[in-house]
């Protein structure tokens, strides 16, 4: 069978205009070539709503019988072919409609008056033939089959935190032809960080389990969820198109720690951290977002230690210094060990009010520093340090605050030139 794709014919509307074009100037129109040539059977493909990517409603596909295969009775044996098929290669149609998926095409569509669609008769394109007599008149004017494009809303995945389910936090669409499956979150160990994937990301908030219902009492084990919607395509009709997810969130943006390096790339003041393993900083820089930030998150030690860290102040600009600029009021160090930490104040400063402490610059109260040691480490203040200001403080855990810790050897040098 010779398909002629080069007659494929397109919007009723633009016909018609063809049609007073031609009719004008004596030429025929693209139904009258296709009849002369005796490619007089017309297969429309009606987009019911939606558009085709060439902005048309309705295409049209016309075949010579003579050239199709018969069967028995002579009758001849159209095989048809989707509008976004391949096969067409530049004059493929894809068809489309806002917020709905394309369930298939039908060759029965009923429309209620309320707009209701119900359809049946839906095409098989690899097993369906289109039946002809090729002897019979035909026209190609007059299609001798119309598919109808079938529309179902999108299928949607609803996120919702278990603090407040009045509203999800975010909604995805979903095709229930294509993969619905939605990951689990988990941590990347190469990073630190957490991929959450199609789940949202909420501010402030590291997400922590889900559950299938609010009152969580269906927790959710797998690691990816399969959407439970599914599709009748004999008529078009979806089931369960709405899958409710709820999670449960912690306070912070929390990471999980294996190295030096995914520490520093993930340091910022408000961070979470949980430790897995010991931390070497040597030949490796302290993360100033810390050294001068005032820090509000938590360190999860597990007893693992941080070491040879050469952290080095030379801001003068900066109120506050020490492995953390400040330690605020809802800061938790825990079960961690800081060891071989070398803190030097090299610029000195010129800002009134300002604390230097291997530590921190300040701690605040509330501040809560269960389990954490400092071993053979050092602060030292430079030769060089300017201190255009006599309203400073420099102490050797922090430059202000009341602080109690389980261990705590550190040694000051004051390199500076005895007055």
């Amino acid at each position: 069978m010779k398909l002629k794709w080069n007659r494929i014919l397109l919007v009723v509307l633009v016909l018609a205009a063809l049609v007073l074009v031609t009719g004008c100037n004596g030429e025929k129109t693209p139904y009258e070539k296709n009849d002369e040539d005796n490619y007089k059977i017309s297969v429309k493909y009606d987009a019911n709503g939606g558009v085709f990517t060439t902005s048309t409603s309705v295409i049209v596909d016309s075949f010579n019988a003579n050239n199709a295969p018969k069967d028995e009775n002579g009758m001849a044996q159209i095989a048809l072919i989707t509008p976004d098929n391949e096969a067409r290669g530049v004059n493929a149609f894809q068809a489309e409609k806002t917020g709905y998926f394309l369930a298939g095409w039908y060759a029965k569509c009923e429309t209620a008056e309320d707009g209701t669609q119900t359809f049946a008769e839906p095409w098989n394109f690899e097993t369906d033939r289109l039946t002809v007599d090729p002897k019979a008149k035909h026209s190609a004017t007059e299609p001798v089959l119309t598919l109808y494009a079938a529309w179902v809303p999108l299928y949607q995945v609803e996120f919702y935190d278990r603090a407040d389910t009045s509203a999800p936090v975010k909604v995805i669409n979903v095709n229930p032809l294509e993969d619905m499956s939605i990951t689990m979150p988990y941590w990347d160990e190469n990073s630190g960080a957490q991929v959450l994937g199609q789940f949202p990301a909420v501010e402030n908030k590291t997400f922590e389990t889900a559950y299938y219902d609010a009152e969580g009492k269906q927790p959710i084990t797998e690691a990816v969820i399969k959407h439970p919607g599914t599709l009748n395509q004999e008529n078009a009709t979806g089931d369960s198109p709405v899958l409710k997810i709820y999670m449960d969130m912690i306070d912070g943006t929390w990471f999980h720690i294996y190295n030096a390096d995914q520490f520093i790339s993930n340091a910022r003041p408000s961070g979470s951290y949980v430790i897995h393993a010991d931390l070497d900083f040597t030949d490796k820089f302290w993360p100033t977002s810390l050294l001068y930030g005032n820090f509000s998150g938590t360190i999860v030690g597990n007893g693992h230690t941080i070491s040879n860290a050469v952290i080095e102040q030379t801001n003068n600009s900066k109120n506050n210094a020490g492995m953390f600029g400040s330690l605020t009021e809802t800061a938790k160090i825990n079960d961690l060990s800081l060891e071989n930490i070398t803190f030097t104040v090299k610029a000195g400063t010129r800002v009134p009010g300002t604390y230097y402490g291997l530590l921190a610059g300040t701690v605040t109260e509330g501040a809560d520093l269960t389990g954490l040691n400092i071993r053979s480490s050092q602060m030292i203040i430079g030769a060089d340090a300017y201190f255009g200001t006599e309203d400073y403080e420099i102490g050797t855990i922090c430059g202000m605050g009341d602080v109690t810790l389980e261990t705590a050897e550190i040694t000051l040098v004051d390199q500076r030139p005895a007055e």
